[in-house]
């Protein structure tokens, strides 16, 4: 009678039995099909012969395992290999062959191959680090050039490629780098000469050169660059002959220099002309994160740079991998002319925007910018079209390998341009430059020196090392070098040096033991104290002073004249007690000659002038907004220099509005004898305090350093706001022995509060703003 419901059990029984075996087996497949997906990682026993290997998140899937050898050699085939998803290194090739080992090659020097009208030894196609090549003309040729050169640790050589010329014919002898051959020898006008690179050499640069009607040659110089051979800051810094910021300076709307002089820089700004620069960031697979942030910094800082230049810039930024995304909108005036917004934007660009689109479309990305210059066309006279020259900086670690050939976007580019119809080195693209920089190793040389613009005696196409040196050849680009603007100093590369990071101060010397500072205001006048001549303005003032300047201090300029305050009066108050009182303590010494404008001698901004809104960035400020620009708060942070020596730039706290009570009322305590002299009387309107604040500890001045300019930095341009006069104490004396008395205080002559005088004697000099106070 029990029999069917055990036999019900039973049954259900096996059914779960079933069900539990089915999830068993469906759990087991999916384990193995999720081991299967889970990514192994790398192996770490890698090596490479001659040298060593490191690895980055050791071995993990996406680290990249580096190889170093010694100095004089170089990891062949490859620098890095990237660990894939699948636990395996990316292969190495050479010459198109799978290697499985690396190895530490010595560096090379590819030698000269070839220097007609003259003979060279030794005659080996490669020479190593150390070895030398001489080179002699025949009779009748004269050498330009290196007689004898060196292999360097870079694989570079020393000096300047060597050439023999009788300068018989129309173009001088173009020349043949190492490692090349040429064809043809003619130099007439309208001949042709060609350049091919040795096995294992590429050429950068044109390939092919025309002598031109100017006895001229077209095209970029050539060059042939090994593998594992890149282009250093200095390189780049010759190669541009000059600086951007120099060429901008010279065109700038205040210059007084109209003659036509070639520069031979390769951005020409014209006076009063516009730039539209496009940038295109590689955020394509290859670029690890880190060194997408190292060439977002570098751009970064090329845009600051930029930015302290008097001409009209507006920027497309656009990242590019599969595609291409816009991180600042060209169309968009308002933003893509505001250095700030531009900056923010490009710091807040997501590196994973692309996602999983990892190709390097560079033909998207052209074609983008070749969207934006067909907008401006498009109402060409509204949007200064024909005014505005075109820049684009390419920055990739490799070459095209999806989209169609980025070639073909750039001719479009020329086609909006109206530049079709002209050679192919496209000589007459006046208001076109395309840079290249290609990051690294695993480069196609060969298609970014087609991208880049080949103009007569200039290089567009670099290849840099690695994404951190991105920087450093950017600011070589952007030398300040040649600047004779106001306020700019060498900040970027010397920021610690006492010579180059404050052009505009120099010693005035009246004695072998007694000087001055001061500070260049133009070409041949120097501002610093009267109570370095005279205790008054109406006694004899000593006229022969020397100006030491610049670096080395030999540099010596002498005194025309020296012009005291006609108010300032030590003696003044001296009826009352006050012994020493030192208001207009200001005093200009005129030169016999003009110090020449160098990236160590030039003058500092003058509130209140033309070229001081110019390098503020606002038009049509009144001297009013020239002080609420840079003294509109109650502590502003600026710089006066102190020591003779080793003169150092050092910070303080102007003390202004509220603040300036409590800086000044310490200055009674210098007064001796009996007085009714009040604070406001002592200290007038004319001085500006500097001390420090709660919590900071201030820089304070020394005997010896009177008369050197007080400053502050606005848009990485720098301003004169006072010339120290006095200090409450010779706290220098003190040191080692006592404390710095805390209420060690600064008086400064305020610039602003001189101005009628300094237009009088400086406005052939300095073009002040029409109304000064």
């Amino acid at each position: 009678m029990y029999t069917r419901p055990l036999l019900w059990i039973l049954l259900l029984f096996i059914l779960l039995t079933e069900v539990l075996l089915q999830e068993y087996e469906d759990d087991y497949e999916y384990d193995m099909y999720e081991e299967a997906k889970r990514p192994e990682n790398c192996s770490t026993a890698e090596g490479i012969r001659g040298g060593h290997v490191t690895y980055s998140e050791w071995g993990l899937p996406g680290s990249v395992l580096t190889f170093h050898c010694r100095p004089g050699q170089y990891p062949h085939p490859v620098s890095y290999r990237l660990c894939g998803a699948d636990g395996q290194w990316s292969p190495m090739r050479a010459n198109h062959r799978l290697l499985s080992q690396a190895t530490c090659k010595n560096v090379m020097c590819p030698a000269q191959l070839q220097l007609d009208h003259g003979d060279f030894w030794p005659r080996d196609q490669w020479f190593r680090v150390g070895a030398t090549q001489s080179f002699s003309c025949h009779e009748g040729f004269t050498l330009s050039g290196s007689a004898q050169r060196n292999c360097t640790i870079s694989g570079k050589w020393t000096g300047t490629t060597p050439i023999c010329d009788n300068y018989a014919e129309d173009c001088d002898d173009p020349g043949i780098p190492p490692g090349a051959q040429r064809r043809a020898n003619q130099f007439h006008i309208g001949e042709k000469v060609t350049y091919m690179c040795n096995v294992g050499l590429d050429l950068l640069g044109s390939s092919e050169r025309v002598c031109l009607e100017s006895s001229e040659w077209s095209g970029s110089p050539p060059r042939c660059q090994g593998a594992m051979t890149y282009d250093s800051p200095s390189d780049v810094a010759a190669a541009m002959s000059g600086s951007l910021a120099g060429v901008m300076d010279v065109f700038s709307p205040d210059s007084k220099r109209k003659e036509t002089v070639s520069y031979g820089r390769t951005i020409n700004v014209a006076e009063g002309s516009r730039l539209n620069i496009y940038i295109l960031l590689d955020t394509s697979g290859s670029i690890k994160q880190k060194d997408f942030n190292a060439a977002r910094d570098a751009t970064m800082a090329l845009i600051r740079k930029l930015d302290s230049y008097e001409v009209q810039i507006k920027y497309h930024i656009l990242s590019f991998a599969s595609e291409s995304i816009d991180i600042v909108d060209i169309r968009d005036s308002a933003l893509s002319g505001s250095t700030a917004d531009v900056l923010y934007y490009l710091r807040e660009f997501d590196y994973n925007s692309h996602g999983n689109k990892t190709g390097t479309n560079l033909f998207a990305a052209l074609q983008r910018v070749n969207e934006m210059i067909s907008f401006f066309k498009t109402n060409r006279a509204t949007n200064h079209f024909d005014e505005t020259q075109n820049i684009i900086i390419i920055e990739t670690d490799g070459y095209s390998n999806t989209g169609k050939n980025p070639l073909a976007a750039l001719q479009n580019i020329r086609g909006v341009l109206g530049y079709l119809n002209g050679s192919e080195e496209h000589a007459h693209e006046t208001m076109l430059d395309v840079y290249v920089f290609g990051i690294g190793d695993n480069l196609k040389r060969e298609q970014l020196n087609a991208l880049a613009s080949k103009k007569s005696g200039e290089r567009h196409v670099f290849i840099v090392e690695s994404f951190e040196a991105l920087g450093k050849v950017f600011n070589s680009i952007i030398s300040d070098k040649s600047v004779t603007m106001c306020g700019v100093a060498q900040e970027d590369d010397y920021k610690n040096d006492p010579v180059y990071n404050k052009p505009w101060h120099v010693v005035v010397s009246l004695t072998k033991v007694f000087s001055c500072f001061g500070s260049i205001v133009s070409e041949n006048w120097v501002l610093t104290a009267a109570h370095c001549f005279a205790k008054a303005s109406t006694e004899n003032v000593p006229q022969n002073v020397e100006i030491h300047y610049g670096f080395p201090k030999e540099n010596v300029a002498f005194s025309k004249k020296v012009i005291l305050h006609p108010q300032y009066n030590t003696r003044a108050l001296r009826h009352r007690n006050v012994s020493e009182f030192y208001d207009y303590d200001v005093a200009l010494v005129q030169l016999n000659k003009s110090i020449p404008m160098s990236w160590v001698a030039r003058p500092i901004c003058l509130p209140c002038t033309v070229p001081a809104s110019r390098a503020l960035k606002r038009a049509n400020l009144t001297c009013q907004q020239h002080r609420k620009e840079l003294l509109a708060h109650r502590e502003t942070a600026a710089f006066f220099i102190r020591g003779k020596r080793n003169p150092a730039r050092k910070e303080t706290l102007i003390q202004t509005q509220s603040q300036r009570r409590g800086c000044v009322e310490n200055a009674m305590k210098t007064l001796t004898e009996p007085t009714d002299v009040t604070v406001e009387e002592y200290v007038t309107d004319r001085f500006l305090c500097s001390r420090g604040s709660s919590g900071y500890s201030d820089a304070f001045s020394c005997k010896g350093d009177s008369g050197g300019s007080l400053f502050l930095q606005k848009k990485k341009r720098y301003f004169q706001v006072g010339v120290l006069s006095w200090g409450i104490t010779d706290v220098c004396q003190q040191i080692g022995r006592n404390r710095v008395p805390p209420h060690a205080r600064d008086f400064h002559i305020d610039v602003f509060q001189i101005l009628p005088w300094l237009k009088q004697h400086l406005g052939k000099d300095v073009q002040f703003l029409p109304e000064i106070p």
